[in-house]
């Protein structure tokens, strides 16, 4: 299939193949103004150096995400069940250190909070084989699990119209030191619960 355009990519069935040349010019030349692929900043694509994972728009309002990946290049990749329909993608590192603040890893990270598309593709013969459209169902440290969504799903940006517009989700590591509970019953028993603030008695 040739995409000239980027928003003929929302329109690829399930095991079309995309020449290399035409994805990557298509990536590149999208954000490049009066280039035959500019379809205006909305589907401007913005890619890591390695073109792994490319969203298409800017944040807050991506209208998806494109991941490129070659089986069995990173530990954590690769299909979850023989059925397809479950994949592991992981976050972009540089030396082996992951941010998830780096904007190829938080599309990922937002992509539940927004609903808007994965296409998976994966490398076969020479080409890019569109493996369909996907949803974040879970994040790991290394890694997002991929869930496949129906068969054809046109996306959408939302218009809702507001004054505000909230701040996203974040993901976030937490070290929790959890108490005793013996301890903690031995020091209930044994002292008042009284506010510090109020001096209400509990």
């Amino acid at each position: 299939m040739l995409l000239e355009k980027p928003n003929d990519i929302f329109q690829i069935s399930i095991g079309d193949t995309v020449s290399k040349r035409n994805l990557f010019d298509l990536i590149q030349y999208s954000k490049v103004e009066g280039s035959p692929f500019w379809a205006g900043a909305e589907f401007a694509i913005g890619n890591t150096p390695q073109q792994g994972i490319n969203w298409i728009g800017a944040a807050p309002q991506i209208q998806g995400v494109i991941i490129k990946t070659r089986p069995g290049s990173y530990k954590h990749d690769g299909w979850v069940a023989d059925g397809r329909d479950t994949y592991r993608y992981s976050f972009k590192a540089r030396n082996s250190l992951i941010s998830y603040a780096e904007l190829a890893n938080r599309v990922l990270i937002l992509q539940p909070q927004y609903s808007y598309p994965i296409l998976l593709f994966t490398e076969a013969k020479g080409a890019w084989l569109f493996q369909g459209q996907f949803s974040v169902t879970e994040i790991d440290e290394m890694h997002v699990t991929l869930q496949r969504r129906g068969t054809y799903f046109k996306h959408e940006p939302e218009t809702e119209e507001s004054e505000f517009v909230e701040g996203g989700r974040r993901y976030v590591t937490h070290l929790i030191a959890e108490r005793s509970r013996a301890a903690v019953s031995l020091l209930k028993s044994s002292t008042l619960s009284v506010c510090d603030i109020c001096r209400k008695t509990f």
